[in-house]
């Protein structure tokens, strides 16, 4: 059946693209970041059977406006761009691509930990300014130093496997999980933040934006951090208080940190952490490589198909399993 989709960006990998041709859709795609009345106008006019959400947010009044929506499938892993609540009391299950994106936004978290501490970016611009500094600079070795990992899920536990060869000791704080899960990763399991925040020489931030993570590090928390301390957070904005973080590392109270993400995106071009010279940032895009696309969109369109001709759907993507036909949920 041609079951109509909307991809919430302006393409997916082409692998993806041939899944839903293979299959008879009828699939539109953005240009950009959508406003909520131009995702309302899409599902309207199109008569939208299943959303792959990319960028932009799947709003209450967007699933209202789609009476023939049947699943919201994120094309990655994070789903805070949809209100699950929502889609929850309308019994439409929302999907994820489970560890699709793990090992990308694993490995960009541990090269811009390495490009701070070796401060890559100050040593390019001076060295093609011609200031030769090879007598003068002095950075600084990843190898046993203590790395306080926030967010054990798949990108977590990829970036702790990551870290292994380095010597380091890790600590985790995820409340979520069970014990077996961080004596199998061989890490140190932590009950709060407070546990390693004094003493930690890295904290890297794997975790959703949930109310109980929203600004988790604010002001109080990253005055307990050492000055020498890096702050890195490859997981979701917001998670962080922007304007604590920059005091703090205008002030020189932590060495620096590294933001794949912003609590608005795209940020504002004067934002202030844009100024100071203490900061790494990328545009969200610790996730993109081409090997993740093409597991993003492949897995996101199977699981629009699992929902829609309800077949089994892997239990690890389903965000709210209550609303899955019981077919998709053969044998769990």
């Amino acid at each position: 059946m041609g079951y109509n989709v909307l991809i919430t960006a302006p393409r997916i990998a082409q692998a993806g693209l041939d899944m839903l041709d293979a299959n008879g859709a009828n699939y539109i795609t953005i240009p950009g970041y959508p406003t909520e009345e131009e995702l309302i106008g899409l599902v309207v006019e199109n008569n939208i059977d299943a959303i792959i959400l990319s960028i932009g947010m799947i709003s209450a009044k967007v699933i209202n406006a789609a009476p023939n929506l049947r699943v919201i499938s994120k094309h990655g892993i994070g789903v805070d761009n949809a209100d699950v609540e929502h889609a929850t009391a309308k019994g439409i299950p929302v999907v994820n691509g489970r560890h699709s994106n793990s090992q990308s936004v694993a490995e960009h978290a541990l090269g811009m930990i390495i490009a701070q501490m070796k401060d890559f970016r100050r040593l390019d611009k001076n060295t093609r300014g011609k200031t030769w500094e090879k007598t003068s600079f002095r950075g600084m070795e990843l190898a046993g130093k203590h790395v306080g990992i926030v967010g054990f899920g798949g990108n977590g536990s990829r970036f702790a496997r990551l870290l292994k060869p380095f010597g380091v000791k890790i600590s985790v704080y995820d409340p979520y999980l069970s014990d077996d899960v961080f004596e199998k990763e061989g890490v140190t399991r932590v009950a709060s933040v407070e546990d390693f925040i004094a003493d930690a020489d890295v904290i890297s931030i794997h975790s959703p934006l949930t109310p109980n993570s929203k600004h988790m590090f604010n002001a109080e928390l990253i005055s307990k951090m050492k000055p020498t301390a890096y702050l890195n957070n490859p997981a979701r904005g917001g998670i962080i208080d922007e304007d604590a973080l920059y005091e703090a590392l205008r002030d020189n109270k932590i060495a620096g940190a590294a933001l794949d993400v912003f609590e608005t995106e795209p940020p504002a071009k004067d934002h202030p952490l844009f100024t100071l010279d203490n900061i790494m940032v990328s545009p969200h895009i610790a996730g993109i490589t081409a090997e993740a696309l093409t597991r993003m969109a492949t897995m996101s369109v199977e699981n629009i198909y699992a929902v829609l001709d309800e077949t089994p759907l892997d239990p690890e993507c389903s965000i709210n399993p209550d609303t899955l036909p019981d077919a998709c949920r053969s044998g769990w």
